[in-house]
């Protein structure tokens, strides 16, 4: 189990805080390249932009779906602490593909605006957000950790691209499954049913359906699987171009954020319940707007239920197929980037039709 803020020394609770404040500005960040950027550039191209769906954000929907287009599909892990290099053998991370200049310039078109210098990796520069965003096209994971260089002064930096997630499905569910208590030592030791059901459960565990997931997504829900087992905090992010959504992994749990469309007529009653006035819900929140309905970012929170959680017991337990796993917690309209002050709006959506 990771350690709360309140089992810290003083020092590990200054960086507890000062990671949970970069999360936040990354994360705004990534709404901005994931969602607000490739909507601008639809409106201008007029290119219909592929908006997501109530059922989309259902836990385990069973649907395959063509990939969008204007998507920037990555994976993003960012940790609390550095990642020893025991674990280099399914988090394929090394010199080889560390951000230097050298590695940098074996990645065809990639173009940074300044020349390189060893410092543009690190979170606090202003050059930190440019190099990241040129290098989310290269395939596999990113990686952004504390730089053991530099323990006294809890500098994070985006260290290594190409990361590959190299932990098999059958070892992510045999993890799990030990840690719910559905097995006590191994994934096939009440036969092989019994662990193919553990292996799809894995996927419901995360907020997919195991028929229906490509590989990106697989990649990060078993790198959030895995990071369990670091020191400190660890957060996965996965943008798909398939859901056209982009995945949060973290101590909280699983979150999900999407552009969608809000009938006017619901969104009058969230604008009136929340007293916020339709003008000043145009100028913070709306991405853009049609006769019928108003383009926003949505954010949805997940929680696990008593079968997706360890039991209180702590007795072993039999599984059964057809119970949940993981339900809709929260619903959320999120305000725009530019809208500093503005408070995301709750709403009821995903279930409506």
């Amino acid at each position: 189990m990771k350690k709360s803020r309140f089992e810290l020394s003083y020092l590990e609770m200054v960086r507890r805080s000062f990671y949970v404040f970069l999360r936040d500005e990354l994360e705004r960040r990534l709404k901005i390249i994931t969602f607000e950027k490739p909507y601008r550039l639809c409106k201008e191209g007029c290119i219909p932009y592929p908006y997501v769906d109530p059922s989309d954000m259902r836990p385990k929907k069973r649907e395959f779906s063509k990939e969008s287009p204007v998507a920037r599909p990555y994976i993003i892990i960012f940790c609390e602490e550095s990642i020893e290099p025991s674990h280099q053998k399914f988090i394929r991370f090394s010199d080889d593909n560390r951000i230097r200049k050298d590695t940098l310039a074996l990645i065809p078109n990639v173009r940074l605006n300044k020349p390189f210098y060893s410092g543009i990796k690190f979170f606090e520069r202003n050059t930190f957000f440019d190099l990241l965003e040129e290098l989310l096209d290269v395939d596999y994971a990113l990686l952004i950790q504390r730089d053991d260089r530099y323990k006294k002064h809890n500098r994070y930096a985006l260290t290594h691209f190409h990361v590959k997630i190299d932990w098999p499905i059958a070892e992510a569910a045999e993890s799990l499954a030990k840690e719910l208590r559905f097995i006590s030592k191994s994934l096939y030791e009440r036969g092989e049913r019994y662990a193919d059901t553990l292996q799809e459960k894995l996927f419901e565990h995360y907020g997919w359906h195991h028929q229906a997931i490509g590989g990106r997504r697989t990649a990060g829900l078993i790198a959030a699987q895995y990071l369990k087992q670091i020191m400190g905090l660890s957060t996965v992010y996965v943008s798909s171009a398939e859901t056209r959504t982009l995945t949060r992994y973290s101590e909280k749990g699983v979150a999900r954020y999407a552009v969608i469309q809000l009938d006017k007529e619901y969104a009058q009653q969230v604008i009136e319940l929340n007293k916020v006035g339709v003008e000043a819900f145009r100028q913070g929140y709306v991405l853009g707007e049609s006769d019928n309905f108003y383009d926003v970012i949505m954010f949805v929170t997940y929680k696990h239920t008593e079968w997706g959680l360890p039991p209180a017991d702590g007795k072993l337990r039999m599984i059964r197929p057809d119970y949940s796993w993981l339900v809709v917690d929260k619903e959320m309209i999120l305000p725009l980037s530019s809208a500093l002050n503005a408070h995301p709006l709750p709403l009821k959506w995903i279930y409506r039709s």
